[in-house]
């Protein structure tokens, strides 16, 4: 991916490569496109409207790979990838930070706060960073397996339950990639989306922002139940 503006380069200096292997994805936008799209009372920088506009192209050309992003806040922990889902405002990001508060930092890691990347690759799924972090900051180069995904809805009192299979693809689908598909690219994320929900465990969280709803979330996720 090439930028013309600054921001975008420092957002993806950890993920350079300097091998040998050809790209299997590459694009750039041009800088008057960009430009023409900009508008100066806009809330963002126009290195940040780039980086929109390359996060948007990115995330649709992966499909092709068996990847997907979902918009959640991934977490390294105990060795394996936890994501947690849910429509802006309703408190991914805080609710792993009460990880972080209830585990310790050394314990848990984020990955990406906002778009981290899954793909069937190796034969299992895993978790990958990437420099979208929807502007959070919070991203970091790292792959690992992954160990399951979780829905959050806010409530009163803390509970955490295992989603049936039939459940789970309206929670997906709504929290990923869907706009401006053609039927080619819609065809890999359905693919994509259908063979994640068969292999994987769906779970949704109800919580409020206690730290023992990160205990008790943790407590079933590890469990195995």
């Amino acid at each position: 991916m090439k930028s013309n503006f600054k921001e975008f380069e420092s957002k993806a200096k950890d993920y350079q490569y300097f091998g040998d292997e050809p790209p299997l994805i590459k694009f750039t936008i041009r800088e008057d496109y960009v430009r023409q799209k900009y508008d100066d009372k806009m809330l963002m920088s126009i290195g940040g409207l780039e980086n929109i506009f390359m996060s948007d192209i990115f995330n649709k050309k992966i499909l092709k790979f068996n990847a997907i992003f979902l918009h959640s806040s991934a977490i390294l922990y105990k060795g394996k990838a936890y994501l947690f889902s849910a429509d802006s405002g309703v408190g991914k990001s805080t609710h792993t930070k009460l990880w972080i508060k209830k585990f310790g930092a050394e314990n848990v890691q984020i990955i990406n706060d906002d778009k981290p990347i899954i793909r069937f690759i190796d034969n299992d799924w895993y978790v990958y960073g990437s420099p979208f972090d929807g502007g959070s900051g919070v991203n970091t180069n790292t792959r690992a397996m992954l160990g399951g995904i979780v829905f959050l809805e806010r409530a009163q009192t803390n509970s955490i339950v295992k989603l049936n299979k039939k459940d789970v693809f309206p929670m997906l689908y709504k929290n990923t990639i869907k706009l401006s598909l053609d039927d080619e690219y819609a065809d890999y994320m359905l693919t994509t989306a259908d063979k994640l929900i068969s292999e994987n465990n769906f779970y949704l969280l109800k919580c409020n922002t206690d730290i023992e709803s990160a205990g008790i979330c943790e407590k079933f996720l590890t469990d195995g139940r």
